[in-house]
């Protein structure tokens, strides 16, 4: 009951938020967050807080981290004493069982693959969980207080996180996307949600199932999340369904926007501060710091995702930042004879499988092609191709496909300023 009205106080607190009236107001209630996030959070962080002095810091004094430094000190960065080893101990565990209640002394652990694919470690107290849920309620799925809503969530991993949002307003229920999506189906439709929430790669899928009639489901809202949502996937879905359709940008690093009424994208710029590396006059990679991150501070962060800014802002009358799209996170589903295999799958099972390489690439060339690319040191290459190719066979066999021909090389092709799409499939008329 405590968490429930922690909730309640939280979302109470953003909905009661000034509104920022220029860009110079979202500037001074940073300071005043990044402030306080010093003295409460930094302060405490064994490796941040030789940065604060008298109770205070420079944002510019402190180092940029990627994610291969944020889990490096992983032990020094978080203020909970918890160790990379036993969480991530706790965090696998839960991926193979597939029950995600990990906990270590009352704070979620939860496991994540980026853009590279290497394995990452999230905490999250039971306040920031609190926060999470209710910065969802006021800006996502708004309740409706006379109608329990029931939500449908189809998540390659569940967290207490996520389950969180489960209260006499909403009723959550977990779909495994690991499971095949022909399975899952009929336990969709049995289920009959409000809102349908889940990554575009599988929405076109269950609304292809709606338009042919396998599936009559009647929600109220879509929600789309982890991957971009190209613009006539968008029509499709919200012409199939209906319903009205919301974009979530959120990562293991934050809750980092969401879309308007208008469907403009917004950087949530009054929890998070974003700095830009421009890579052009349009686009640029953000850099967050999160000042509603207090078990494992997030603080200049660079994130592999680029970033098109909309230069015109937004006719909703919002100063926060608008964007006119995200390009990355565009990993393709990989199709054998008509067969779908999602990217996030493919990802998660190599990271539970080995953790040894830099970086890869996955990529289809022809209908039962792939070719792999590796980076990493000379002598794990020949033990990472076995790896990798037992994963995939498994994987594979396990949507019925067989036949796939290997090729593999001990590099990755990767264009500096773009996105790495670490699984993708080519235009080769499939």
């Amino acid at each position: 009951m405590r968490f429930k009205f922690k909730i309640i106080y939280y979302w109470l607190k953003i909905l009661t938020l000034p509104r920022f009236d220029s860009r110079e107001d979202i500037e001074k209630h940073q300071s005043k967050q990044l402030k306080t996030f010093a003295k409460k959070v930094l302060a405490k962080s064994d490796f941040y807080k030789r940065f604060v002095k008298n109770g205070t810091f420079v944002l510019a004094d402190l180092p940029m981290i990627s994610k291969t430094e944020f889990m490096s000190n992983f032990n020094e960065i978080n203020t909970k004493g918890i160790l990379l080893d036993e969480a991530l101990s706790v965090a696998m565990e839960g991926e193979n069982s597939r029950n995600f209640k990990s906990e270590i002394n009352g704070i979620t652990v939860g496991l994540s693959t980026g853009t590279n694919g290497k394995r990452g470690v999230f905490l999250a107290s039971e306040d920031e969980r609190a926060i999470w849920v209710a910065l969802v309620m006021s800006r996502v799925i708004k309740p409706k207080f006379f109608k329990r809503q029931k939500i449908a969530f189809f998540l390659r991993a569940n967290s207490n996180l996520y389950s969180s949002v489960e209260s006499s307003l909403f009723e959550f229920k977990y779909f495994d996307i690991f499971k095949p999506i022909a399975e899952l189906l009929p336990e969709l439709q049995v289920y009959q949600p409000d809102i349908l929430a889940s990554q575009p790669s599988i929405l076109i899928d269950i609304a292809e199932a709606q338009k042919n009639k396998i599936i009559a489901i009647q929600p109220i809202q879509v929600i789309s999340f982890a991957e971009v949502l190209h613009e006539s996937d968008k029509i499709r879905i919200k012409q199939i369904f209906n319903a009205k359709l919301s974009e979530v940008y959120q990562c293991t690093e934050g809750f980092l926007g969401v879309t308007c009424e208008n469907g403009t994208m917004h950087l949530n710029e009054d929890f998070i501060h974003f700095d830009q590396e421009w890579i052009d006059d349009q686009l640029f990679y953000p850099i967050i710091t999160d000042f509603s991150r207090h078990s494992q501070p997030v603080v200049k962060y660079k994130l592999n995702d680029i970033l098109q800014i909309r230069k015109d802002g937004c006719s909703c009358g919002s100063k926060l930042i608008a964007l006119e799209k995200i390009i990355g996170r565009e990993d393709d589903v990989l199709i054998f004879s008509e067969k779908k295999v999602y990217p996030d799958l493919i990802s998660r099972r190599i990271a539970l499988k080995t953790d040894s390489f830099n970086k890869y690439t996955i990529t289809q060339t022809g209908p039962m092609e792939l070719l792999i690319g590796i980076e990493c040191e000379q002598t794990n290459y020949d033990s990472l191709t076995n790896d990798f190719q037992s994963v995939l066979v498994t994987l594979f066999e396990e949507f019925g496909i067989s036949e796939v021909k290997y090729d593999f090389q001990n590099n990755v092709d990767y264009t500096t300023g773009n996105k790495l799409r670490k699984i993708k499939r080519l235009n080769y008329g499939n």
